[in-house]
């Protein structure tokens, strides 16, 4: 039997959907923050979700570093699947902060009232 970690999943199923949970948030708070000539919920709810993807991306790296190696402590050899798993929970996690880093940046540069 195959078995991933919770800090896998992180990175590959729910990183993403954060990154979409945060640019639906995004939209809907621009009337409000129109309305008040304030950015700030805007970059808050950005840098909640860059952060959680950063930390996503920091977790699959330390299970791919965890499972890359070539044999556990009682000498049997680790699954290539559960490393191959680990090190895309970390690129797709990456890739996600990578993104929303991207979609905060333009909230620096233009007013919400645009």
């Amino acid at each position: 039997m195959i078995r991933t970690s919770f800090a896998s999943w992180l990175g590959l199923v729910v990183a993403p959907f954060v990154l979409l949970g945060a640019q639906s948030l995004n939209y809907a708070l621009v009337q409000p923050a129109c309305a008040q000539r304030s950015t700030l919920a805007l970059s808050i709810v950005s840098a909640v979700a860059f952060m959680f993807s950063v930390a996503a991306a920091a977790l699959g790296f330390a299970r791919w570093r965890y499972v890359s190696d070539a044999r556990a402590g009682d000498g049997e050899p680790r699954s290539r699947h559960a490393s191959f798993f680990a090190l895309m929970a970390m690129l797709v996690a990456a890739l996600s902060a990578l993104i929303q880093l991207m979609m905060w940046f333009p909230q620096w540069l233009l007013s919400p009232c645009r």
